[in-house]
């Protein structure tokens, strides 16, 4: 029997919540094309090594695979950021100017039940690797928010203040992905436990018990950071921190920003500033993203790199949790009645208005016309043309003013 379901995971969007999902997108890419990004587009369908033998924010078993004819192993596109990095490796390897880019996909990945497919728009800033580039990065991501009437904020780390511990506390593999989960879960209890029973300099273990602690204002997490430093490359990554906070000060940002130096996930693929952003009441990260300095040295190319995500998806649910999503279900702007006698004249007027990129809806009636309110609420505005008058009917009444048609395209 047929299936009229939907697979697990994924759904259908039609007419409303569609449309206000493309605005949320066009809002947002609208911000990024005032800061000179300009789009790109990568395939759905990829060859399996692409991301395989590239270590990234994508596990293997997440991929959706498939096998072509010739036996070559595809994926449905689990991220966005790799192939683009091939692009701008493979064609402008020897540019000397920055390269600035957004895109608008789906991506899919088999390990979320809840959405196996979602919508992600994003930029990537290839060729910059001064604070000024992670400072726009966030920034963007900032207006993006703030331009959906959105309350947020956004939690700033840094791969090397970690990496850098990490070099003092030299820790097997596998207590390393431990204590990684640990303190990415602020599990205070468990983090304590573990490092007891670890053969560590008393200075590491304090600074390993400490990370969690290390979130919240900029200014006072860095001054306390500093205190437990144990390495230039640790110190290093809190100077970084410090010129990206004034920056975004400089921005006028200061108030949606802290810092959290537990932020420590994928840190193979992370080389320095690392972020995501939360709504308030909606525990869901709705963006991610950071410096990934190292990713086209695949393509073998060295392009420094920084930039982020947003999961549309998320960000609607978030809304609708916040705000709630405001459509009042009206999507036309005129509604033309008109009977079989003045046809010819009522599409020219119809075209006239959908010229001036008005939406324009024709209704052909014979001798009643329903103009209730019940019938008619996905309109605007309701129209009865006859020859050369257009009435302009007030549906609270069903009565309305007559204008000769000339007038009323001047109203245009």
């Amino acid at each position: 029997m047929v299936s009229f379901q939907t697979p697990q995971g994924v759904k259908d969007e039609i007419f409303i919540d569609y449309e206000i999902k493309q605005n949320i997108i066009k809002k947002i890419n609208d911000i990024f094309k005032n800061f000179a990004y300009r789009e790109v587009f990568t395939p759905t369908i990829e060859y399996y090594d692409v991301f395989s033998n590239i270590k990234s924010t994508v596990l293997k078993d997440e991929m959706f695979k498939l096998i072509d004819k010739s036996g070559d192993i595809l994926v449905l596109r689990p991220d966005v950021t790799i192939p683009i990095s091939r692009i701008v490796a493979n064609n402008y390897k020897n540019s000397k100017k920055d390269f600035k880019v957004f895109y608008t996909t789906q991506v899919f990945r088999t390990n979320d039940e809840k959405r196996r497919e979602f919508t992600q728009t994003g930029i990537e800033y290839f060729g910059n690797d001064e604070p000024e580039s992670d400072s726009e990065v966030i920034a963007v991501a900032i207006k993006s928010l703030l331009k959906n009437d959105i309350k947020f904020h956004i939690e700033i780390g840094h791969a090397d203040y970690y990496k850098g511990l990490l070099e003092e506390a030299n820790l097997k593999e596998e207590t390393e992905e431990k204590l990684k989960e640990l303190i990415e879960n602020k599990n205070f209890v468990e983090i304590e436990r573990l490092v007891a029973q670890l053969n560590l300099d008393e200075k590491v273990k304090t600074v390993i018990t400490e990370i969690p602690n290390l979130y919240g204002e900029c200014c006072e997490v860095i001054e306390s950071a500093k205190k437990l430093c144990l390495n230039d490359r640790m110190l290093k990554s809190l100077e970084d921190l410090e010129n990206v906070s004034e920056i975004l000060k400089d921005y006028g940002y200061s108030k949606y920003i802290s810092i959290d130096l537990g932020l420590i996930n994928h840190l193979d693929y992370y080389t320095g500033v690392i972020f995501k952003g939360y709504m308030n009441n909606y525990g869901e990260i709705i963006l991610s993203g950071g410096r990934y300095d190292s990713l086209t040295e695949y393509y073998g190319e060295h392009i420094p790199a920084t930039g982020f995500g947003i999961n549309i998806d998320e960000l609607i649910s978030g809304i609708i949790r916040q705000n709630g999503l405001k459509d009042d279900g009206t999507y036309i702007d005129y509604k033309i009645f008109y009977d079989t006698r003045n046809r010819k004249g009522a599409f020219e007027l119809a075209n006239i208005m959908r010229d001036k990129d008005l939406v324009v809806e024709l209704v052909k009636y014979d001798n009643n016309i329903d103009l209730s309110f019940e019938q008619n609420k996905d309109a605007k505005q309701l129209l009865v043309y006859d020859k050369n008058n257009v009435k302009i009917i007030d549906m609270d009444n069903n009565d309305g003013s007559v204008l000769e048609l000339n007038d009323f395209i001047k109203i245009f």
